[in-house]
């Protein structure tokens, strides 16, 4: 009788446990969804109330592109501009119609947060395919979820969490075409979802060109499976690469140059220009230092502990398999790396970090949100490094993980993608007097000012997005910036910008400016003029 009673209870407990599991298996993305939705809404909640979805500058001029598709001075898909890649920007316009939304910048964090949750479900769904294994796959999820740079980024308009949203959901199907898993769809998704981010960033286009590399090379490899590569990178590449093709196209229709992101004197290889002269772009043409700039970048966004297993997982994952699969599984994980360390090496971008950038530079916070897109890479191979390692090593690993946590939610570890965003050099910095004037003297008419140099913060102003006048605005610009008086009732300036080098930096303009407006308000290097005939 107690020998029966002893299975019986072993058998309940076995029958319990099974019934757990199946439980968390069948439902765990659900839970996940719900756990994201509950993140992304309180630190959306803690980013509006201290006054940060629009602490980046670029913040605001996401959600401000939206904003002039729909309600500017001349409204239309134009407006989308043709520096920044306007997927983002189309999908906030449905948002940013709402006035509140788009002046609290909450229409763009809208659209961030929705990425953010499938992307958490997804970062799940890609560890689980790699390892099989729903205990790593959970906490590769939660590596992911609880990122406070993360949470932070998914909170504004900025578009790198829309980013590594496409980027995962790209790399998961290509995994499973790679696996061979309903191959046809699989990849016909993967090539949709690369399509999504090769119109979200740039680094959208290096992720096309590496998965459309990994799908024709065993082709080239084996003669006998040609035939059917070539097939497959043809359709792949056709999908993926229809938002570059389109993008150029749109470059030379809309600005005569199908290398204007590239070419004028908005794009960031401009920019990067200004840094060069000034000495002051370090990855220059320098391999080693690009890589510890961007190394140390990565690390600083995802934590020194979290970045050690993953590397070490991914070291790992590599030797244990030596399939062709799971060398392009990595290498298209590790894309994000690749691209801005070449990137930094081109100098095509900058990265300016406490510890690295030389004390007699300028600035030394600038751009560390790069990071995160290889915080997906991070969780991954921190899941699949706890899938292969014993139970006492499974907690270890935990705990280490609660560790760094401890770091970031305690201030030991920077939050450095708020720091850039609050006081770096990406951050907003419009004097508070100067948007205190303009809420208490703006009463209508049009406002011709360069938007680009930001001079002040629109959303935040009394002024209508309709009322503004900027380079985007044709025949209304080019007119303004000869015959200010015909359209503008205000002239807004800052030094240098585009409408102070037209009007005022030259004595005859400048005599001409004063003719039909008078100075209302002055500052160290900002101006505003208002009409005499207002």
């Amino acid at each position: 009788m107690s020998s029966f009673t002893v299975t019986y209870h072993e058998t309940s407990n076995e029958g319990f446990f099974k019934k757990l599991e199946s439980f968390f298996s069948n439902h765990m993305e659900r839970i996940i969804s719900v756990f994201s939705i509950f993140a992304a809404f309180i630190s959306t909640l803690i980013s509006y109330r201290n006054g940060w979805i629009l602490a980046y500058g670029d913040a605001e001029s996401h959600i401000n592109i939206a904003k002039e598709v729909v309600n500017g001075l001349t409204p239309g898909f134009a407006q989308l501009g043709g520096i920044w890649l306007p997927l983002t920007h189309v999908l906030m316009i449905p948002f940013v119609i709402y006035n509140p939304l788009w002046k609290t910048g909450l229409g763009g964090s809208i659209v961030s947060g929705i990425f953010y949750v499938i992307t958490c479900v997804y970062i799940f769904k890609l560890t689980k395919l790699i390892t099989k294994n729903l205990f790593a796959s959970f906490i590769s999820f939660i590596v992911f979820a609880t990122n406070l740079n993360i949470l932070y980024l998914q909170s504004t308009p900025m578009t790198e969490v829309p980013l590594i949203a496409f980027f995962v959901l790209s790399t998961y199907y290509f995994v499973r075409y790679l696996y061979k898993i309903k191959t046809l769809s699989s990849l016909l998704l993967a090539g949709l979802f690369a399509l999504g981010a090769s119109l979200t960033r740039y680094d959208g286009w290096f992720l096309v060109a590496c998965e459309a590399f990994f799908i024709i090379i065993p082709g080239l490899l084996n003669r006998r499976l040609f035939t059917r590569k070539k097939g497959d990178t043809i359709l792949f590449s056709t999908l993926a690469g229809f938002g570059i093709i389109c993008w150029f196209v749109w470059c030379w229709l809309i600005f005569g140059d199908p290398r204007y992101f590239d070419d004028s004197i908005y794009s960031a290889n401009a920019q990067q220009l200004a840094w060069l002269a000034k000495g002051e772009l370090p990855g220059y043409h320098n391999l080693l230092i690009s890589l510890i700039y961007y190394v140390y970048t990565s690390l600083s966004n995802s934590g020194f502990i979290i970045f050690v297993i993953a590397f070490i997982g991914a070291i790992v994952f590599v030797s244990s398999r030596s399939s062709k699969a799971a060398i392009a599984t990595l290498t298209v994980l590790f894309v994000p790396f690749i691209f801005n360390v070449l990137s930094l090496f081109l100098g095509q971008s900058v990265i300016f970090i406490p510890n690295l950038t030389p004390k007699y530079f300028e600035y030394h916070l600038f751009n560390v949100r790069y990071g995160v897109t290889m915080i997906p890479f991070m969780a991954v191979f921190f899941g699949y490094l706890v899938s292969r390692v014993h139970v006492s090593a499974k907690m270890f690993l935990v705990g280490l993980f609660l560790a760094q946590s401890y770091f970031f939610f305690t201030g030991m570890t920077p939050v450095i993608t708020l720091a850039d965003g609050t006081h770096g050099l990406s951050s907003e910095k419009v004097p508070e007097n100067v948007e205190e004037f303009i809420d208490k003297n703006y009463n209508g008419g049009l406002v011709l000012m360069d938007t680009y140099a930001r001079t002040i913060s629109i959303a935040k102003s009394t002024i209508p997005m309709q009322d503004i006048i900027y380079v985007g605005n044709k025949p209304y610009w080019n007119i303004s910036l000869k015959h200010p008086e015909k359209y503008a009732s205000w002239v807004i300036m800052q030094k240098n910008d585009a409408v102070w080098m037209a009007l005022y930096a030259n004595p005859g303009p400048r005599g001409e400016l004063y003719k039909y407006f008078k100075k209302v308000y002055t500052s160290n290097n900002i101006l505003i003029f208002e009409s005499d005939n207002k």
